[in-house]
C-alpha cells in the first residue's frame, strides 16, 4: 500500500513539474512556433504573411519565424529563437547585449537590391532558449520581389555607440510566397 502511494506521489509530483514547465514557456512556444505575431504591441489590423513557416539558418542554431509585412505600419516584422547556449558559444565580450541577449542590427536585401535595416527590439526568454523580436522599418515589399536575404550583425559598444560588426553573425534567404 505504501509503495503505491509513494509512485502516486511521485506521478503527481512529476505532473506538476511538466505543467509548469509548459505555463513558463507558453509564450516563448507560441512566438518559436509561428503561432502568434513576432511584434511587440497588438497589430490594429491583421499583417500580411509573407512566408508561411519557421525557417532554420543552417550551421547557427538559430530559427527565423514566419515574415510579416503590416501594411499600415510600413514595417517588416519577423523574430528569431535560438538555444541558450547557440550564441554563447560565438561570444565577444564587446557585443552589445540587452537582458543578456546580444542585440542585432538586421540588414534586409530584396530581389531587387532594395537596403531596408532593423534591429531587435524586445526579448522573451524560455528556459532553455531565447526569443528576439525583430523590425525593419520604412519596409516595403514589391510584386516582383521572390525573395529577401537576412542578415544579422552582431552590435558592439563602442564609446557609447552602437556600431554593427563588420560581418554578419548569421545570414539566410527567404522565399517569398
Amino acid at each position: 500500500m505504501k509503495a503505491l502511494r509513494w509512485t502516486l506521489y511521485g506521478f503527481l509530483a512529476v505532473l506538476l513539474i511538466v505543467i509548469i514547465f509548459f505555463q513558463i514557456n507558453k509564450d516563448f512556444n507560441q512566438l518559436a512556433q509561428g503561432q502568434a505575431y513576432p511584434m511587440t504591441t497588438s497589430p490594429e489590423r491583421r499583417p500580411v504573411s509573407l512566408t508561411s513557416s519557421p525557417l532554420e539558418i543552417e550551421g547557427s542554431g538559430v530559427q527565423v519565424t514566419p515574415l510579416y509585412h503590416g501594411l499600415d505600419t510600413g514595417k517588416l516584422y519577423l523574430g528569431i529563437s535560438y538555444g541558450k547556449l547557440d550564441l554563447s558559444q560565438k561570444k565577444d565580450d564587446k557585443w552589445k547585449k540587452e537582458d543578456g541577449a546580444v542585440q542585432f542590427l538586421v540588414k534586409v536585401v530584396d530581389t531587387n537590391g532594395t537596403n531596408f535595416s532593423g534591429k531587435t527590439t524586445g526579448t522573451v526568454k524560455g528556459t532553455f532558449s531565447t526569443f528576439q523580436y525583430v523590425q525593419v522599418e520604412d519596409f516595403d515589399v514589391h510584386e516582383k520581389t521572390k525573395a529577401l536575404t537576412l542578415s544579422f550583425y552582431p552590435l558592439m559598444d563602442r564609446k557609447g555607440k552602437d556600431v554593427p560588426s563588420e560581418q554578419p553573425s548569421f545570414q539566410v534567404n527567404v522565399p517569398i510566397q
